[in-house]
C-alpha cells in the first residue's frame, strides 16, 4: 500500500517514516529538513507498505502534489506541543484533502513524549478541521501508538477496497479469474485491468497470462479475505 505522510514543517514526520521503516529508509533534506522527500518500506504482516513523507515547507507545493498521486492512505502530522503549529497544519490538511478527497487518513497527534503535549482532546478542540478522523496520541521518538495508528490507517484502507480485494482472494490462481472479476464486480475490462496494475504494483499480487490470471501472495491472502486480522496484534 502506497501511505503518504504529510503534515506542517518540524511536525516529526521524517522521524515517524524513519520508526516505522525501522530505518529502512532514505531521506532528501538541507540542513536537517526535508526538501524533496522521504520514502521508505515497512512490512506489517506481509503487507509491504511504501511510506513517502512529503517537505513540510509550504513553498514545496508542488513536490506534495507530485508526491500525494494514487496514495491508498495519508498519515497527518502534527505537532502536540507547538500551538503555533496549529494554523500551518490547517492549511495543510486542506492541501491534501484537496489532493486525496475521499482518501481514507488518520491523525498522528506526535511529541506526546513531551511533557508540554497537548492531550487529544485539547488538540480537537483547536484544531476543529480534524473533526470526524480518528486522532492517535503518538511518539515517533519512543514509538507510543505508532503500530497502532498504522495498523488503522491500513484497515480503513482496505475496507475502502474490501469488494476489489476479497474478489481478488476468491479468484486467485483461476485461469479466468480476469473475467470474473469483470463480471462479479459489473466492471468494464479496462477498469478490471487497472485494479490489477494497481495492487501488482503493491505487491499484493502477480499478474500471468496476459492478464487473464492473477496469483495473490499467499502471506496476504488473509488480509485480503478478513481485513479486520490486522487489528488483532
Amino acid at each position: 500500500m502506497k501511505i503518504v505522510v504529510t503534515g506542517p514543517y518540524e511536525a516529526g514526520k521524517s522521524k515517524m517514516i524513519h520508526h516505522i521503516t525501522n530505518g529502512a529508509c532514505i531521506n532528501v533534506e538541507r540542513r536537517g529538513t526535508t526538501i524533496a522527500m522521504d520514502h521508505g518500506l515497512a512490512n506489517v504482516d506481509g503487507m509491504n507498505v511504501f511510506m513517502f513523507g512529503t517537505p513540510g515547507l509550504l513553498r514545496f507545493r508542488t513536490m506534495r502534489k507530485i508526491l500525494s498521486e494514487g496514495a491508498d492512505g495519508i498519515i497527518f502530522v502534527v505537532d502536540s506541543v507547538d500551538p503555533e503549529s496549529d494554523a500551518r497544519a490547517k492549511l495543510f490538511f486542506r492541501e491534501i484533502a484537496f489532493f486525496l478527497p475521499g482518501v481514507p487518513c488518520v491523525v498522528a497527534a506526535n511529541k506526546q513524549d513531551l511533557k508540554e503535549s497537548r492531550p487529544v482532546d485539547k488538540l480537537r478542540k483547536n484544531l476543529r478541521f480534524l473533526a470526524g478522523l480518528p486522532v492517535f496520541p503518538v511518539s515517533a521518538k519512543t514509538g507510543e501508538n505508532v503500530d497502532s495508528m498504522l495498523r488503522t490507517l491500513l484497515y480503513l484502507v482496505m475496507m475502502q477496497w474490501s469488494s476489489v480485494l476479497g474478489k481478488f482472494a476468491e479468484f486467485s490462481g483461476d485461469k479466468k479469474g480476469l473475467s470474473k472479476l469483470m463480471n462479479d464486480l459489473n466492471l468494464e475490462r479496462d477498469q478490471a485491468v487497472g485494479y490489477l496494475r494497481r495492487f501488482e504494483l503493491r505487491k499484493l499480487l502477480e499478474v500471468q497470462m496476459g492478464d487473464e490470471q492473477f496469483v495473490v501472495k499467499d502471506t496476504v491472502r488473509p488480509l485480503l479475505e478478513n481485513p479486520v486480522l490486522l487489528m488483532k496484534r
